[in-house]
This record gives structure tokens, sequence and C-alpha cells, in this order.
């Protein structure tokens, strides 16, 4: 049974090495009233005077996908802040400071009573593909907004019962974000390091250094 174990690893070390070749993301759609618009127009009309520092904005963005196995639900939160920079100090030249700062979360479970078969690795990878295509498009809008700076994008993999209290790397979800995030992350524009952090992935704007846990994309 030893060796049957570790082939069984090894067969999923060469499915996690390939993750992200060659996948077609499946057809989504968008769900629900939340926009990156609404969002834009959230900050626009936000009281600069207010003494919040963070402010979560009123609906997520949701969307939905199908596979062979199940439906999918997506959904990305949001909060801001305004930065309110004084004008003293500044050299002569320099661009204008983004005015707002922006961090999401990207979740995403099967719809209804339908169980994710997390053993289906070549569903599992179309399916972080497909969530990923989403989290590229609203990323992309977001980045487009001159007066907005897009600082983290947080995932946090759902964790089997027995999984819990386990680090997240070595979580079967976490293995397989991490590698997709390692493979895929550079198609983000800008520069960006993603960080272990917790019970989730944080991927940070800029190249951050100084921890064992940051990864440069």
């Amino acid at each position: 049974m030893k060796h049957v174990k570790l082939f069984e690893d090894y067969l999923v070390e060469q499915q996690l090495n390939e993750i992200g070749e060659g996948v077609t993301p499946l057809a989504w759609r968008k769900t629900g009233y939340g926009k990156v618009e609404s969002w834009m127009s959230e900050m626009a009309t936000y009281d600069k005077a207010s003494s919040v520092k963070w402010y979560q904005f009123e609906q997520p963005l949701t969307y939905e996908f199908k596979s062979e196995k199940a439906t999918y639900a997506v959904k990305i939160a949001g909060e801001f802040k305004y930065n309110s920079y004084p004008v003293f100090g500044r050299k002569p030249g320099a661009g204008k400071p983004h005015e707002f700062e922006v961090v999401i979360g990207v979740a995403f479970d099967t719809v209804g009573s339908e169980k994710e078969a997390i053993t289906n690795f070549g569903e599992q990878f179309q399916v972080i593909s497909t969530v990923s295509a989403i989290l590229q498009d609203v990323v992309s809008k977001i980045q487009e907004i001159a007066w907005v700076k897009l600082q983290e994008i947080h995932v946090a993999p759902k964790l089997e019962d027995y999984e819990e209290g386990k680090p997240i790397t070595q979580t079967k979800r976490g293995r397989i974000y991490l590698e997709y995030i390692k493979k895929q992350g550079h198609k983000l524009k800008g520069d960006w390091t993603a960080e272990i952090s917790g019970d989730r992935f944080v991927i940070r704007n800029g190249r951050w250094s100084g921890s064992k846990n940051f990864i440069q994309l």
C-alpha cells in the first residue's frame, strides 16, 4: 500500500507541474447587482471627512459558470480607503498619488448541495482557470481607473473538514492554488508578489522581499 500511495503522490506532482498549461476557461456569466463601475461611484461620492479608515463596498461582484460536474458561484468582495496626502513635501513634477486604495478577496464554491470533486484534477484545473479569468477581468477594469490603486488580492482556499489546522500549502486546494499563482501570476499587469499568509494567499502590488513566504510573480 505504501508503494501505491507514493505512486499516487507522484501522479499528483506531475499534474501540478502541468497546471494552467493549455487549459481553456469555461464560459462564465455575471450575476447580481455589483459592478466595478458601482464601486467607482461609491468611491467618487465617499465623504472624505469620514473617520472610517476602510470602507466595504456595498455589493460584491458575483459570477457563475458550469462544468461537467457542478455549477460554481464566484464572489469577489472589496473594500477601499481614501488617501489624504499633503501637498507639501512632494517633489516638483512628481505624479499625484492614487486617491484611493482597493483590496479585493475572491472565493468560489459549488452551488446548492453539489459537492466539489477535489480528486478530479482535470476539473479543478479548469475551474481555477475560469476563476482566474474572471479575476483578471475585474483587475484589469480596476487598473483602468487612474485615481485608484489595487493593493491586494486575497485568495482563501476552502478546506476539507479533515484538513483543519494544516498549513495552507499542505492542503489539496492550497497546493493547487499555490502552483497556479506561481505559474500564472505573471499575467497580472504590473509587478506583484504573492505571500503565504495564514489560511490564505495574498497577492500584493509591487515587489516585496524579506520573508520566505514571499513569491515573486
